[in-house]
């Protein structure tokens, strides 16, 4: 699989093979074994739990910024701590059959997250890439339940970013268009403390799971992606996260992040495997 990442804003002449140099790579579904093609990306996201203490020590090495992966907002049925934790998730998650979404509005979930976060500090890395803040869209707009209380919901978003935020560590948020809507509406010093937003499928949209087939993204959907994007640009970095074989699109992603110094990691994978 070939995998294309750009820090944009290059002043290079744009060709037919025009790439950008790398400044962010999504690597999510790799581990140790995949470690030489990782260690070229300065910013990099992985699952710490995927890496031995060697690899990421050879990541520090090389001055890699370290994004370790934190589901804040859903519950894996393979990580150590499922048992503890399944009563708290209310709603299956689509497309990821081993996945539930989690009551966040529970305290101990967000001691959980903030314990898990200073876990993956201690492990090395710099930053934490926030997944699953989506958990309030969820819960506002798709649970059909009335077992929680989603404006406890959004809450709970805003205490897990505060607790994640003291960390010290360096935060980037993929996706949770909504919730950033909202803060933004309100002027909520909590996005603020975001340091990269991702965001997925902004061009590309993912057809089908199993089989890795992929498509253009809705006008709709993309110019609402966009909408957030032009407040997010002035919180730090906009990595948009893509999900394409098709050359033509892939230029034209380039070309677009090339314009407005955006950064981009195309996968035509979605494990975001090497």
């Amino acid at each position: 699989m070939i995998l294309f990442l750009s820090g944009c804003g290059s002043s290079k002449k744009k060709s037919r093979e025009y790439q950008a140099p790398l400044k962010y790579g999504v690597f999510l579904g790799c581990d140790s074994s995949s470690l030489s093609k990782i260690k070229k990306y300065p910013n990099v996201a992985i699952d710490l739990d995927n890496f031995s203490s060697n690899a990421i020590s050879s990541l520090k090495e090389n001055e890699c910024t370290i994004y370790a992966y934190l589901s804040v907002g859903s519950l894996e049925k393979y990580r150590s701590y499922y048992e503890a934790y399944k009563d708290l998730t209310f709603m299956d998650y689509e497309n990821w059959p081993d996945e539930r979404w989690v009551d966040v509005s529970k305290s101990s979930w967000q001691e959980h997250i903030l314990s898990e976060a200073n876990r993956l500090k201690e492990l090395g890395a710099d930053g934490i890439f926030m997944d699953n803040f989506d958990v309030y869209y969820i819960a506002t707009e798709e649970y059909q339940g009335s077992d929680i209380n989603k404006e406890d919901i959004y809450q709970g978003c805003l205490k897990m970013l505060n607790d994640l935020s003291s960390t010290g560590m360096k935060l980037m948020i993929n996706s949770g268009t909504d919730l950033l809507d909202r803060m933004h509406s309100e002027n909520r010093n909590e996005i603020n403390k975001i340091n990269v937003y991702a965001q997925e499928t902004v061009f590309s949209k993912i057809e089908d799971y199993e089989n890795n087939v992929f498509g253009r993204q809705d006008a709709g959907e993309k110019e609402y992606l966009l909408s957030i994007v032009e407040f997010m640009r002035y919180k730090g970095d906009v990595l948009f996260i893509e999900y394409t074989k098709d050359a033509t699109l892939k230029k034209e992603i380039q070309e677009y992040c090339d314009e407005l110094n955006y950064h981009y990691y195309i996968s035509e994978n979605v494990e975001l495997k090497v």
